[in-house]
């Protein structure tokens, strides 16, 4: 089996037929590819411990799909497994094997604030970091900045520059793969995207980065390849910065500050995803939801 990293979506459509609810959702993969996923209420597999849900889909997709798969996969008790990397020293891979853990990092995703309450092991779905544009991928500089463009910019001139963690290519040259449970990952940041006279949509931030949370000074053990928390942090919301302003542009990065928050529905049975959304529509299910977000060293 094989897992595929979405990189923009746009927003789905529920449906309500005689025989059951649909939900219909576009997604752009890696070459520019678009995805068609369509399910329904009958298709649901399993209800994941972070509150996200799995269905069979069927896809409309260009040929040779597994040509686009980002890497491998399987099921383990109706429970998506993931291989994702770390890459790192080999000193430090040697420790690492040895020991048969992982201490998690209160670096936050940008690489310059320690966050106080809430830890992360870092893995990336890139099989190596073999130069400079993969460090990109996974926030890192090898001159320490990264540069954005609001939605309204056209030019090769980034509206926003941010200091993200300066690093060599030379100090990521060992891998250690790992089979990952999809719900023990904090869920992805994102922008949303309002081009004029176009429709909305959402780009995935740092698409290559997959963050396993977990308390202050957290050990992530590796037991039979798979990664095994000592315990979860749940991360019940995402950051979802607005494109078309400077501080939306900055929020995935300024986890401390932003009030560009989603807030994750924990959806109670007999309800679906798309039931829930029939039965409780156009309605305020913001407010009221306590979340715990990240607080930092000297913010």
């Amino acid at each position: 089996m094989s897992w595929i990293q979405p990189l923009f979506f746009a927003g789905s459509v529920i449906s309500r037929f005689d025989h059951g609810d649909v939900c219909d959702l576009a997604v752009d993969i890696s070459h520019g590819n678009l995805l068609k996923l369509r399910f329904e209420t009958s298709d649901l597999v399993s209800r994941l411990k972070d509150g996200s849900f799995l269905y069979r889909c069927s896809i409309l997709a260009p040929k040779f799909l597994h040509r686009y798969t980002t890497g491998a996969a399987r099921l383990e008790n109706d429970r998506p497994l993931i291989e994702l990397f770390h890459h790192t020293k080999a000193e430090f891979k040697k420790s690492i094997l040895e020991g048969q853990h992982f201490r998690t990092s209160a670096w936050n995703i940008q690489g310059n604030k320690k966050c106080t309450n809430i830890a992360f092991l870092y893995m990336t779905s890139l099989p190596k970091i073999d130069d400079v544009t993969d460090l990109q991928q996974i926030a890192m500089s090898n001159f320490g900045k990264m540069g954005f463009r609001l939605d309204t910019n056209y030019t090769d001139t980034p509206d926003l520059i941010l200091d993200v963690y300066r690093e060599s290519t030379n100090n990521r040259t060992h891998s250690i793969e790992a089979w990952v449970y999809a719900d023990d990952l904090a869920p992805q940041p994102c922008f949303r995207h309002l081009p004029p006279s176009e429709p909305g949509y959402h780009e995935v931030v740092s698409p290559f980065i997959h963050r396993i949370p977990s308390r202050p000074g957290g050990i992530v053990s590796i037991q039979g390849g798979r990664l095994r928390p000592e315990e979860i942090m749940p991360l019940n919301h995402a950051v979802v910065g607005d494109a078309t302003t400077i501080s939306g542009l900055g929020a995935p990065y300024d986890e401390e500050h932003t009030s560009e928050l989603l807030k994750t529905e924990q959806i109670a049975e007999p309800c679906d995803v798309m039931s829930f959304w029939m039965e409780h529509p156009n309605m305020n299910h913001y407010d009221g939801k306590n979340i715990e977000t990240l607080a930092f060293e000297n913010s």
